[in-house]
């Protein structure tokens, strides 16, 4: 049964054509992005671990070594079941230091270029064989499918539309800044489709050959000789090896490291992959012993790589044959691609931009973006190179060998970036290449330029010594080496549960200027200056006005911005000049709110002891953020390290907005007040008054150092005792008028006597003269000692209102001749003289209460309108009755009552009146009088709404029906 090259053609290229349709529709959002972006896609597309290798290899593998074809599954399993352990911590490093490979992660955590150049040639040329037998694999079918065309020319067609596949989806950003989620869901279609072709060949192969699981178990009884020829294959050491190999190359293999972190977004699709994809293989791993059972079944004892075409030959199942096809396509696919884009990347920043000048009046982002896909394309052909001068003679399961292998030598440096924190570049620089060189010279060597078979090669055993000697050197030198001190914060970075805390920062002193003239040489103005805007606004921070600690954390942001664009050691060594101290004292203090920062940042990796200490950290934080009292602590150099909820209260400077700022920074008056206290000998003060905005506070301050070192940090307590400070005040003015009242009663009765005198002298001239003159001097005289009489009176009577308001006395009285009496009253103090009052009262208004209560609400009130009145304004009183109640309005012309001041206005000891000028309590004393009187006070501000000025009292007392009487107008 053979295929026509139309058919062939149109099968690949519509495969190929569904996985751009989905990637395309996943970019325009056609695919809604709650599922590209899901965390099972993501999931799903680590299946491209299963490659060629395990798609059509372990029919072979099962033959010649038997359950050994098992270990590419177990390997990968492992790897996954340890997510936790393993893929999460370094997914958090990664994403929070923008590294997009494992070069870039070894060049980060040894802070070493060559470290990373090394890493990416190594695996490039273990790369090169991987993607090789993929080639090599979907060439031999297609040949065995249609043999027309050479494998050689099929392979050159199919290289060719990958790599137009890998440019249109895998070079789209100049940097692996932006996640190709069109990229991530047609891998994820790729993994699926790849486990539905072999579970649908191997159902139908068990069920139609096999005649279902019982049958199946009979026949394996009955075959026993196969099972047991199963069985033989491979020794233990071998096994150790495999899994080894299989175990690192699932974290390893450029494609797997890209998938699983430079393509992913958060930590939950690797929970979800920690039993998800060990179910993945292992379906996969079912498939394979039954259709390896039919095939002995059908007669065919050879179980070859091309065991499925096979079968589909035999039975003339032409579907099954395309969905083997699609199936290798899928598996084959899915790793060039995604290899080939990772290695692109890891070459664009390890090995061309290090030692290549970047063009001069170019369009940095513009060129970077060519230079990566022209890179993809070098890949891909490298790889079409080797399979032609170099895998095309070698057996695919040697070559296969050879790159797991290779990739095996890195297990050293992995378990040491999570693990041992003593690793140095130096031994790792070592080890790594003595186990390349053992590598080269035991296995890849003798394989690739001798043309030695698999049987004459002992793989295992050079792959052991290849490790062990990798991992000696590695563990003797970095014992006896010293790591540089950038080293060994990145290798505190990495550890597990720590973080990059630096043990002394320096005041930084460049300035956003500064970051565009040093990025320019490198990215061109243009870039710089769009990179620094991206720096800024991640920070959300103003450029015009940066902190010290902003400009810490603005170099971090732009090394780990840079370091997915050109790598993390090219972004450290153009950025080096920014971390250059400045000649001022340095800031010696612990960043403790860069440690906060990371504190938060990895809570969720914490366990133990540490989430304890985390808890108890967070309890006391959030203690002295609530203390219901000012809390700051300073450095040495008077410089901020914590201020509390109750200072950002107090001074109207949000936390954020003090950090790391010197007090001497700080706006007035605390700029003078705190440096000032710092700098005193008592470690106490009272009653320090502070003006705010035109207004006074009265603040105590305490401090006391932390520890007993002369160059210890400082806790200062302020204490706002505004409050009380009035509050004694007005109490003492209170005193201070009760005195005067209760000295004005003495006053009144002691000018009572001689005014008496001089009324009865005044009246005794008409008995003594005729004059009319005098007779007429006489009458003033009179008039003016009644009326000297009635001030005194109402004097009297107003002092003495002191009685409870409990004592009232109800009797029926001329609600306008109180106003009149209150009237004159305030007459006498000289503001209220100048104000013009209209009375405005319908009739006689009689009403039933204690006169001299009344009295007092009615000054007090007129009181407040007088104060709150500017001079030679009109003050109205209106009065009417209206279903037997007496209606008061009095409405004056002043600014009004402020919006907040209105719930409080009847609250005791409240007042909008300057200190010294009103004790709060005339209202309240109003309100709880006209209750008792059962009356009621509403108070409308502003009374005129046009010119928003004016404040308007309402107050209803109980009162007899008026009479019609007129309208009278007085001053």
């Amino acid at each position: 049964m053979s295929f026509s090259v139309a058919g062939l053609f149109l099968i690949v290229t519509v495969y190929l054509l569904v996985l751009f349709g989905i990637a395309y529709a996943s970019e325009r959002e056609i695919i809604p992005r709650r599922i590209a972006q899901h965390p099972w896609v993501h999931t799903l597309s680590f299946g491209a671990y299963a490659s060629i290798w395990t798609f059509y290899g372990a029919f072979a593998t099962i033959e010649t070594d038997g359950l050994q074809f098992l270990s590419s599954y177990l390997g990968g399993s492992a790897a996954f079941l340890l997510a936790p352990v393993l893929f999460i911590p370094i997914f958090h490093i990664t994403n929070r230091y923008k590294l997009s490979s494992l070069a870039d992660l070894f060049a980060f955590r040894f802070r070493s270029g060559f470290v990373g150049t090394l890493t990416t040639c190594v695996l490039f040329l273990a790369t090169l064989p991987l993607i090789s037998i993929q080639i090599q694999a979907i060439a031999d079918v297609l040949h065995q499918l249609n043999n027309e065309f050479s494998t050689l020319e099929i392979a050159t067609a199919f290289c060719l539309l990958i790599a137009l596949f890998a440019l249109l989806f895998g070079a789209r950003h100049p940097s692996m800044r932006s996640r190709n989620r069109g990229l991530v869901m047609a891998i994820a279609a790729n993994s699926v489709f790849k486990l539905g072709a072999l579970l649908g060949i191997a159902g139908y192969l068990l069920w139609e050959v096999l005649n279902g699981p019982a049958a199946t178990v009979e026949w394996i009884h009955t075959n026993a000789h196969f099972i047991e020829n199963i069985q033989a294959g491979g020794e233990g050491s071998t096994w150790r090896t495999l899994l080894m190999a299989f175990f690192t190359s699932t974290l390893a293999m450029p494609h797997m490291f890209h998938l699983a972190f430079t393509e992913n977004r958060s930590a939950e699709s690797l929970h979800k992959a920690s039993w998800g994809m060990p179910l993945y293989l292992l379906l996969l791993a079912l498939c394979v012993p039954i259709i390896v059972f039919a095939g002995y079944e059908l007669g065919i004892m050879e179980s070859s790589s091309l065991l499925l075409f096979n079968i589909g030959y035999l039975m003339h199942q032409d579907w099954m044959i395309v969905l083997a096809l699609m199936g290798g396509l899928s598996a084959a696919s899915g790793i060039i691609i995604v290899a080939a884009i990772s290695l692109a990347s890891m070459l664009q920043n390890h090995v061309i931009l290090p030692f290549a000048d970047t063009p001069e009046n170019i369009r940095f982002y513009s060129w970077l973006l060519w230079l990566r896909r022209a890179l993809i394309l070098a890949v891909i052909f490298a790889s079409f190179l080797f399979y032609t001068k170099v895998g095309v003679h070698l057996e695919p399961k040697l070559l296969g060998l050879s790159a797991f292998v290779a990739f095996l030598q890195f297990l050293p440096g992995l378990i040491a970036i999570l693990f041992w924190l003593g690793a140095t570049r130096l031994g790792f620089i070592s080890g790594l290449l003595a186990g390349m060189a053992s590598w080269m010279i035991t296995t890849f060597y003798p394989a690739a330029l001798k043309d030695v078979g698999i049987d004459e090669l002992n793989w295992e055993s050079s792959a052991i010594f290849a490790l062990v000697i990798n991992t000696l050197l590695f563990v003797v030198i970095s014992r006896i080496s010293k790591p540089h001190s950038d080293e060994a914060r990145a290798a505190e970075s990495c550890l597990l549960n720590t973080m990059d805390s630096p043990r002394e920062i320096q005041r930084p002193s460049f300035t956003p200027n500064d970051v565009i003239h040093i990025l320019t040489p490198k990215l061109g103005e243009g870039a710089a200056r769009r990179e620094l805007h991206h720096a800024l606004q991640r920070l959300g921070v103003d450029r015009e006005h940066l902190a010290p600690l902003d400009l810490l954390r603005l170099r971090n942001t732009l090394e780990q911005n840079l370091s997915a664009l050109i790598g993390p050691v090219e972004a450290a060594t153009i950025l080096e000049p920014l971390s250059k101290s400045s000649s001022e004292k340095s800031f010696q203090a612990r960043d403790i709110h860069l440690l906060e920062t990371h504190l938060e940042t990895y809570q969720a990796r914490l366990s133990g002891l540490a989430v304890e200490l985390d808890e108890l950290r967070r309890y006391h934080r959030t203690t002295l953020e609530k203390l219901p009292i000012g809390a700051f602590t300073i450095a040495p150099s008077q410089h901020i390290l914590f201020w509390n909820n109750e200072m950002a209260k107090l001074t109207g400077l949000a936390p954020h907005a003090t950090t790391d700022r010197a007090l001497s920074d700080l706006p007035a008056p605390w700029n003078e007040l705190l440096p000032s206290f710092i700098e005193e000998e008592d470690n106490h003060t009272t009653e320090r008054e502070v003006i705010v905005e035109g207004h006074s506070y009265w603040l105590t301050l305490h401090k006391s150092p932390l520890s007993d070192s002369p160059d210890s940090s400082i806790v200062v307590l302020v204490e706002d005792g505004t409050e009380q400070h009035l509050l004694t005040d007005r109490l003492a003015h209170s005193e201070r008028l009760s005195s005067i009242g209760r000295f004005a009663a003495g006053v009144a009765h002691e000018i009572g006597n001689p005014v008496t005198g001089i009324a009865c002298l005044a009246q005794n001239l008409s008995l003594e003269t005729d004059d009319p003159e005098i007779l007429h001097a006489g009458d003033e005289i009179i008039e003016q000692t009644k009326r000297i009489s009635r001030i005194v009176q109402s004097l009297v009577r107003f002092a003495h209102t002191g009685q409870t308001i409990n004592d009232v006395q109800f009797e029926r009285f001329s609600l306008n001749d109180a106003i009149d009496e209150a009237v004159h009253l305030v007459s006498l103090d000289s503001h209220a003289r100048d104000q013009q009052f209209i009375k405005l009262l319908g009739g006689e208004l009689e009403i039933d209460g204690d006169p001299q209560l009344i009295l007092q609400v009615l000054v007090n009130v007129l009181n407040n309108a007088c104060d709150a009145s500017p001079a030679k304004s009109t003050i109205w009183i209106r009065a009417e009755s209206q279903d037997q109640r007496v209606k008061l309005s009095i409405t004056d012309e002043g600014a009004g009552i402020p919006a907040e001041a209105k719930d409080k206005i009847f609250e005791p000891f409240f007042t909008t009146k300057e200190p010294g000028k009103g004790t709060g309590l005339g209202l309240p004393l109003v309100y709880n009088i006209l209750t008792e009187h059962y009356g009621s006070i509403e108070l409308i501000s502003p009374a005129n709404k046009k010119q928003n000025k004016g404040t308007q009292v309402l107050i209803t007392l109980p009162g007899s029906r008026p009479e019609t009487g007129r309208v009278l107008e007085s001053r």
